[in-house]
This record gives structure tokens, sequence and C-alpha cells, in this order.
């Protein structure tokens, strides 16, 4: 992303156009709560808006709100709140039953029994327990937000991934269509493409336990993201 901002003229990305001073100088800009304004906090200069902001009669707003921080801003934005117990609660009871059913075939990601992950997870969710996965994905605020990035007709996947502890973290990575490649895999595509690939997807979370920020989402603490 620094590469292709600072050379928006240029048809190719070169490693001669990275700039790893340039990306240190954007980190420790500081989010302003007036740049937010409909924002019910700046925490660790991360917008935290509430669930009524995805519900308003006039979506525009806040639409443009949440647009703000991914595009320009923090690159994150926090719905505290968004998704009630009583709906995480057998969500996670139902998770936790698919896990034991398919945990014996182990994850071809990781090493048998280190992590837990469900792939297709609403796929399964919906064929576990209906109602479970009806009251899950009917969500305001995640509506919001998809929307916001990805326009009205957005598809959403969801897996669930579970870090036991002892587990191995995540290796960093990207989740968008440029991601799981070599270097020169990606320097072949054309600078518009790195441009372009960051707005075809949007990733998010729902914490299913308290997940302090020591945890990160895919440390080795037992956490449930």
């Amino acid at each position: 992303m620094t590469a292709a901002v600072h050379a928006p003229h240029k048809a190719w990305i070169d490693e001669a156009d990275l700039s790893l001073d340039d990306f240190r100088a954007q980190v420790p800009r500081t989010a302003a709560p007036a740049d937010y304004p409909l924002a019910s906090d700046v925490r660790s200069n991360v917008p935290v808006y509430s669930p009524a902001t995805g519900c308003a009669a006039d979506r525009r707003a806040p639409l443009s709100a949440v647009i703000l921080a991914p595009a320009d801003g923090s690159g994150v934005v926090v719905f505290e709140g968004a998704v009630d117990t009583d709906v995480v609660e057998p969500a996670s009871e139902a998770f936790v039953a698919i896990i034991d059913a398919h945990r014996a075939a182990g994850d071809h990601f990781g090493k048998p029994a280190a992590n837990d992950r469900i792939w297709k997870a609403a796929q399964k969710l919906a064929l576990h327990a209906p109602q479970v996965f009806a009251d899950y994905y009917a969500n305001d605020a995640i509506a919001t937000v998809s929307q916001a990035w990805l326009g009205r007709r957005h598809q959403a996947t969801s897996p669930v991934n579970v870090v036991n502890p002892g587990g191995n973290r995540q290796v960093p990575h990207r989740d968008y269509h440029l991601g799981f490649v070599p270097d020169e895999h990606l320097a072949s595509y054309p600078a518009h493409l790195h441009r372009t690939s960051q707005a075809l997807t949007l990733q998010g979370a729902v914490a299913h336990c308290d997940m302090p920020a020591e945890s990160g989402p895919t440390m080795p603490s037992g956490s449930r993201e």
C-alpha cells in the first residue's frame, strides 16, 4: 500500500518503491474524536461505535462514517456489543459441537489438535442449528460495515478459528486477493490491481469470549475468535 500510494503513476511496483520508513511514519498517527463524530469513543486510535449506529433510518451517514476508518484512518472499527450474549452463547455451543465432530480429521492448515477451525462455518451452522444460524447472522452492525465497504450485494464467508493454549499463532498474511503467493508473483500484478484488491474484501471478527489486548486475535491464549 505504501508503494502504491507514493507511486500511483507507475504501472508496476518494484522492491525499490517499498519504504519501511514511510510505513513507520504512518503508524503513529493519532485518531481524533472529531474525525469520527458518530463514534461513541476512540480507544487506542480505533473508533468504537454502538450497534444503534447501524440501525439509523438514514443509513448513508453511518455508512460514510464507517468507510473513513479503513479507507484513510485507523484501518479498523469496533462495534461494541453488536452481538447479544443470548445469541453468542448458543452459537458457541453449536460451534463446539461441530468442532468435536470434525476434530479427528485434523486441520490442513495446522498440526492435528494444535488449533481448531471450522471452514464454511455459516453453512455448517445452518445445517446443525438453523435457528441459531438465523439469529447469529441477522445482525445490523455486521450488515452496516459490510455494506459500507463492499456495497449492497456483498457475499459473506464465515470461518471459526480457535487458538488453543500452546498453539502457534498464524503466520502474518493478507487474506484479500493478492495474498498467499510469493513476492515475485505479487510483483507480476500491475500497481492498480494492488490498490484495487484491498477494496474487494473486508475481514471482521466476533469475539465469543473476553479477549484482552494481550491475546491478539490469533495469539496462543485459548481465545475463541
